[in-house]
Order: C-alpha cells, then structure tokens, then sequence
C-alpha cells in the first residue's frame, strides 16, 4: 500500500477541478467540527450500479467478490485507504421483504451505486496533514495529479424561484395525527414521517458550492457530497448507521429526539435539559435502540450485543438531539452484505416494528424517498466499514436546478401533531438558509 505526503491544502481546494465529475465523491463532516477526517476520491475502476430491487442479491454478491480480490492488511494509516464509497438508496433491499411494496424512487438517480476505487486523497485537518493512499503508484498519481492547490474558488448559488412542499403543514398535521390513531389501535408503536421541499432555481446550480454552504455553518459528522451522473447527493448527516471493524466488532449509534439551539446559554441549556428530560423523547430512542439492539442480535455472537450509551445528549451547531451506541460482535463468516440485510433501512427513520411501520410510511407519504433514509458511506479494502444514515439529505436533479429537501421526524402516542411540523421546518434549516431561504418562504 503507498502512502504519500503532499502539501497541505484546504479539503474543497483540492475537490475544487473534480467539481461536476461523475463519481468524484467528498467527505467531510461540517467546517464547525474541531478536526476530523476529509477524503476525495474520483475516477473509479469500476461502478457497481443497482437499478432494480429484485437484484440486489446479485449486486452485493458482485461486490463481494470484488471486495475479497481486493482485501489488504489493516493498517492505520487513516480510516480509509482505498475500497468502495457510495450510497444506498431506501428502497433498494425492499425485495428482501416480500410483504412491503413501496412507491419507487422519485430521482433519477440509481437505487444503490458504489464505485471501486484505487486511490483516495486523505486530509486530517487537525493536523493539517494531506496524503495519497494507493494500492500502485499509477493510482497515487493519477489522483495526485488531478487534485487542486490553490484556493477554494468563491461560492456562488444562483437565485431561487420557488420553494414548495408536498405537504402543506395542514396536511402534514392530519397524517401525524392519522399515525397517532394508528398508534393507539396497536397497528405499531412509531412510524417516522417526512415531508419534500423541492427548491426550485433560476439557472443551474454546483452541488459542490451547494455542499459547501451547507456546510460552512454545520458541525454533523458525516456530511459527504456523491456526484453521480444522473445528479448529485447532498448529505449533511450528524447519525451513524454503523461502523464495522475489521475484527468484527460493529457499532451502530441512532438518533432520535431534537431540539432546537437556544439564542442565548440559559435558553440553549434548557432546551437541552427538556429534551432530556422529555418522556416522548426518552421513550422514543429507547424504542429504536431496543430495534436496533434486536437487529443486531440477528447477525452478532451471542452475548455480546451492548447498549454503551441510552439518550445521550448530542449538541450541533442548529439542534440538540438524544443518541444512543449499541455494539456487537459479528459472527464469523458474516459480513457487510449481512449486516445491511439484517439493520437496512435504519430503525430511527422508520419506526418500530419496522415492517408495519415502512408499510404505513408508504401509504401516507405516497411517493419514494430514493437515497433519502438510506445509507451513505464506504467500504475499505481492509474490511473496515462506515455508514451514515442519510438524513438532512438533499437530491440535485442532472438539470441542476431542482433540489429536494426531504425531512421528517418519528411519530409516537405522545406526539403533538403541530409540534412535529415544526421540527421538521427545523432540520430543514440549514439546507434552506444555504439557499438563502426560510420556513417563512413555503
């Protein structure tokens, strides 16, 4: 494996000529994060591309294959060296499940996609320290050579036209309450429900000035920007779905309960403290870690599925939220394919149980929710895995001037339905004031 220094520059300097290129991929969590890992890879050796559900067997047997023929000894050089990065979409294991007909993805974008790479552009910003990881010198200096090192060009967004919803929040409130009746005759214990804004811009748009903006003002740990062929995927993700290791050892870390941040230290503080307090909230992330802790035990040796952490606060830069840290060990012979079929789609954006839960998801929203709610991350050659659950997720259609903003947010009994619109408008913030928009704009 080649390991090269080259001089530090800024992560989007060095994206900054992959800019618009098909399968030239970012990661790197919000400028607000104190350090952290960014990595950008690009020309691909090879595109594993799903297009249909009933096909996902063979799909992650091909990607299986190609994962042994590329295994190398672990090494600590960086979380990533070389492997696959991409995405999968919500709707992508639904044949798996022959009780569950969900509407098809709305975006043109592949079900799932990952593309094969041999080289990757590694930043530790704490350390200011940039390196090239390769598995052969001509991967190294390819990359290498394609990288920038100047400064990050100026952003610039074009102005937007139009911003709508496909719930109006008199609509929105009726289906909460509809799941809270639901709730309440036994059908399932929480369903999570999002609505779509869809922005709609005057002239094309970069994804990666779009990504950036979003960006500058977020602290979330798994922020990554996919640019596909077919469009482009914005994710600004504070949740991990799970990470493996290559010991075996996974740990997955749901998100469930928000607040927003208070203008002042004493109004913050006791947002913070009411969301931990709140029995809705507690109630709510304990049930989706209990989901969680169940999902695992189906893949994991006996007895060594834990719950390291029940509703810890987790504080970013727009809201405060509960998380909790499940963890396990993974039975031998079981591997990342087994561990999507087992967990996917995450249980903090579905609800428990998790089948009747999709199924009621599906009804009411009434259309597909394509990456949104599914998985973003990478695969390392060394059999290390990382995946963010995609929320606070947005969709850029190939003309560059649509872009979906869904967001949503878990149902129970003791949901107050026009509180649930509210922090839906919460956690589209962000992605709105990137866009120079607000709620107030809908």
């Amino acid at each position: 494996m080649i390991v090269r220094d080259i001089s530090w520059r800024a992560p989007y300097a060095a994206f900054a000529p992959l800019d618009g290129e098909a399968h030239a991929h970012l990661l790197h969590g919000g400028d607000r994060r104190e350090g952290g890992w960014s990595l950008i890879v690009a020309a691909p050796a090879r595109v594993f591309r799903l297009d249909a559900p009933e096909r996902f067997e063979g799909w992650f047997a091909d990607i299986g294959r190609e994962l042994n023929e590329r295994r190398i000894d672990e090494g600590a050089h960086a979380p990533f060296r070389s492997g696959l990065v991409g995405y999968i979409g919500y709707e992508a294991l639904v044949a798996n499940e022959p009780s569950l007909s969900l509407p098809e993805s709305p975006y043109p974008l592949p079900l799932a996609q990952f593309g094969a790479y041999d080289a990757a552009a590694i930043f530790d910003r704490r350390a200011q320290r940039a390196f090239i990881t390769a598995r052969n010198a001509e991967a190294a200096d390819s990359l290498e050579e394609r990288l920038g090192a100047g400064a990050a060009p100026p952003i610039t967004l074009p102005e937007i036209a139009a911003l709508r919803s496909n719930f109006s929040r008199d609509r929105y409130i009726a289906a909460v309450s509809d799941v809270i009746e639901r709730i309440g005759s036994g059908d399932f214990f929480q369903a999570n429900i999002a609505q779509v804004l869809t922005a709609e811009a005057r002239s094309p748009l970069s994804p990666f000035a779009f990504f950036r903006k979003v960006a500058a003002t977020s602290d979330a740990f798994f922020a990554a920007l996919f640019q596909c062929e077919e469009g482009a995927i914005v994710s600004n993700s504070p949740e991990r779905f799970f990470r493996l290791d290559p010991d075996g050892v996974i740990v997955a870390e749901p998100i469930k309960g928000t607040r927003p941040r208070g203008r002042g230290e004493r109004q913050d503080r006791a947002l913070a403290d009411e969301l931990l307090a709140d029995p809705k909230d507690r109630a709510e992330n304990i049930m989706i870690a209990d989901l969680m802790r169940n999902d695992l035990s189906r893949i994991c040796r006996d007895h060594t599925v834990r719950e390291d952490v029940i509703c810890e606060l987790m504080t970013l830069s727009r809201v405060h939220h509960l998380v909790s840290r499940i963890s396990g060990e993974l039975r031998p012979g079981l591997g990342v394919a087994d561990v999507f079929r087992a967990l996917f789609p995450c249980g903090s954006i579905t609800g428990a149980p998790k089948i009747e839960a999709m199924k009621t998801i599906a009804e009411i929203e009434g259309v597909g929710r394509g990456p949104y709610c599914g998985a973003v991350g990478y695969i390392d050659d060394s059999g290390r895995a990382d995946f963010a659950v995609a929320i606070r997720t947005m969709m850029i259609d190939e003309s560059r001037r649509r872009i979906s903003i869904p967001v949503g947010g878990g149902v129970t009994l003791r949901s107050d339905p026009a509180s649930e619109y509210e922090e839906t408008l919460v956690k589209a913030a962000a992605a709105l004031s990137a866009l120079g928009l607000s709620a107030d704009d809908l």
